[in-house]
């Protein structure tokens, strides 16, 4: 190791002013292993949720231990991965640091809340990584620049650490059955111990530069550098960077949502910087999911362009690109992204700000904050699809999508004036709450909006300490007993295969029982729930009406629906099923007050109906009137009956397709038998 003083910052970096601040990177120190079976569950979703969503402003560390199990990339550099594991005083896998002491949980409680809040912070210390390939050899230069006043203190340790980027196995290396490990440690420069540092005064540096060997253990093509500094005494790091650290910054914009409206435009100000030692060349680009009804441009330098161009940004220099957004008729919640790349260094990994304009929506679907459990990788936006064609087919115009995240942040910019329903897609995530979504929660049903959400481990993770893994606060408890008026008994099993009705109950009393799917295969847990306060049971497990599986509760300012499987774990047809009597529930098409229930019809087969859909009669009637009513409520069809009908056949082919509903006499097209009409 060698170690040199830069007096000035001119020497190195004349181009950052005295007494600045510069950005935080969110560095995530975990400690896991290739056999343990909770890692195999937790970490496929923290890496979606957290390392794949944030590639520029989050870093990890991937520390391998010496149990539960076999591990090659722990037995790869043992006594360094042991010192990290002493180090922090580890004695569980999986187990996850941010920054030093920030915050100490398991990978499901590290949320986008986290990484928000520290990137939201700026550091006066910028650390600037370079490796340079001398062909077996690399040189590891580590440059340690106070840009501002920088912190105090003798306990400073500056630590390098070389990571292999993606670490692939055909076949799992450990009993978990994982096969993909991201930012695996392989080494640490000097040491474990690392080199301490007393900060340069402000506008100088330190620099400090490395030799490794390469190793043919390691894919070169995916190694890279990670240096912070840590304080001994606390644990604290300060700030982090990295080899593949982009040049081009993106802070999160002042604003980043709007309540748009139709022909009225919006504008967001996102800035870009060029933290790289050269002027170089970006190109900005606009995306966006919005309706075509819907027009957006953004301009820069007194430039306005539609979708691309290129723009020269000097070393420090901060260029601010205007993005508008002007909505149509259509509701919808718009997302807008800027992705800058450097076209001076195609190594260089893009950055990416999003905007949000939610025009015209009543109905929200909200995906929740965590990953799920079960080791794929999935998150409650790959479940979305079920809540958006069960919305839709209730008859819904005025639908759109947020992330939980991204819903507070909109909450604090009062962009969420028109919305009236919430549907919150927890499926079997982690965790199920943050206090934050709870806080809003509260706040909108208190004003008079309604909440439908299911996920087959919301019980348990709420009444689950985080020492077990699960994610229990006061303030979600609090949340599940007196608004969600439900009370967990126990996790599921097997057993709870179907979710079947509560007869009596006018809302959603007379569906068809429903097959509960192996959505996460072995990994099968819909809680056993019970109603508390208000709160009434509309379905159960297996007819077994000691076994609750679903509540709904009204007290006259909100209407809450609660089921315990998630909207994944049902074919796309009874989802919708359940989410079209929420709709309209919600929504006051039908009251759940007095209503008849259709004795004389059977359920309909088959359903979903391509061609034709046979209904089963009880005791018809003669000139009694068969009646089927589309989604709004509308007659599509009539037929007379003549006494001693047993059944009645209906061609679907010309109809389109959604849900329908069906009833004999008068009673209208809030019947409780449904018919989905699928083509």
């Amino acid at each position: 190791m060698k170690k040199t003083f830069l007096p000035a910052a001119i020497m190195l970096f004349s181009f950052l002013r005295l007494n600045a601040q510069v950005p935080k990177y969110a560095l995530f120190e975990e400690f896991t292993q290739a056999s343990c079976g909770p890692c195999g569950q937790y970490n496929p979703g923290f890496q979606k949720s957290i390392l794949q969503k944030n590639p520029s402003t989050v870093r990890e560390i991937s520390y391998h231990t010496s149990w539960p199990g076999v591990d090659p990339m722990y037995n790869y550099n043992t006594s360094q991965s042991n010192s990290r594991v002493s180090y922090y005083g580890v004695t569980g896998v999986p187990d996850v640091f941010l920054m030093g002491n920030y915050k100490q949980a398991s990978p499901p409680q590290m949320t986008q809340d986290d990484v928000n809040t520290i990137t939201a912070e700026t550091s006066p210390i910028k650390i600037k990584v370079t490796d340079e390939d001398n062909g077996t050899t690399h040189t590891v230069t580590v440059v340690v620049l106070s840009v501002g006043t920088p912190p105090t203190g003798t306990n400073w340790k500056l630590r390098t650490v070389i990571i292999e980027r993606n670490v692939n196995y055909s076949t799992a290396p450990g009993s978990n059955g994982e096969k993909y490990f991201p930012n695996v440690f392989r080494k640490m420069l000097p040491s474990t111990s690392g080199d301490p540092i007393t900060f340069a005064p402000m506008g100088s540096a330190d620099t400090f530069t490395y030799t490794y060997t390469e190793d043919p253990v390691w894919n070169m093509s995916e190694i890279g550098e990670i240096s912070f500094v840590q304080d001994d005494n606390t644990q604290a790091i300060e700030n982090c960077g990295s080899s593949f650290d982009p040049d081009a910054y993106m802070p999160s914009p002042a604003i980043l949502t709007s309540g748009g409206s139709m022909g009225t435009q919006s504008s967001f100000d996102v800035s870009t910087t060029n933290h790289g030692d050269a002027s170089e060349t970006f190109k900005y680009a606009l995306t966006n999911n919005a309706p075509p009804d819907w027009t957006s441009d953004f301009s820069i330098d007194g430039n306005t362009y539609s979708d691309s161009t290129d723009v020269s940004i000097d070393v420090n220099e901060n260029k601010t690109a205007t993005i508008h957004v002007t909505p149509g008729s259509t509701a919808a919640v718009g997302t807008y992204t800027l992705t800058v790349t450097n076209l001076n260094d195609p190594n260089d990994d893009p950055v990416s700000q999003s905007v949000y304009v939610i025009s015209g929506v009543t109905d929200l679907i909200v995906n929740g904050p965590g990953g799920q459990g079960a080791g794929s990788g999935e998150t409650p936006t790959d479940w979305e699809g079920n809540y958006v064609n069960g919305i839709a087919g209730a008859g819904c115009t005025s639908s759109g999508i947020l992330n939980s995240d991204v819903l507070l942040r909109a909450n604090t910019e009062n962009s969420l004036g028109g919305i009236k329903y919430i549907y919150y897609n927890v499926g079997w995530s982690f965790p199920a709450f943050t206090d934050d979504i709870v806080a809003y929660f509260e706040t909108f049903l208190n004003a008079g909006g309604d909440l439908f959400l299911s996920g087959q481990d919301i019980g348990w993770d709420v009444w689950t300490p985080a020492g077990q893994y699960g994610n229990a606060t006061p303030a979600s408890q609090d949340f599940y007993s007196n608004y969600l008026n439900a009370s967990w008994i126990a996790d599921g099993d097997n057993s709870n295969s179907q979710l079947t009705p509560v007869p009596s109950d006018p809302i959603f009393g007379a569906l068809s029982s429903m097959t509960i799917l192996h959505h996460y295969q072995s990994y099968f847990y819909p809680d056993q729930i019970a109603a508390v306060g208000i709160g009434i049971p509309v379905f159960d497990y297996n007819s077994n009406s000691s076994k609750v599986s679903g509540i709904r509760a009204d007290n006259g300012t909100y209407k809450i629906v609660y089921i315990a499987p998630g909207m994944e774990m049902f074919t796309l047809a009874n989802a919708t099923s359940i989410l079209t009597r929420t709709y309209d529930w919600f929504h006051g098409i039908i009251s759940g007050v007095n209503e008849v229930q259709n004795e004389s019809l059977g359920n309909s087969y088959p359903n979903p109906a391509d061609d034709y859909a046979v209904i089963p009669v009880n005791g018809a009637k003669d000139h009694e009137m068969f009646s089927l009513f589309n989604a709004l409520g509308q007659l599509v069809m009539k037929e007379n009956l003549t006494a001693g009908t047993s059944s009645i056949q209906i061609s679907t082919s010309q109809l389109p397709q959604g849900i329908y509903h069906y009833s004999i006499g008068d009673r209208g097209a809030e019947s409780a038998h449904a018919l989905v009409i699928a083509h």
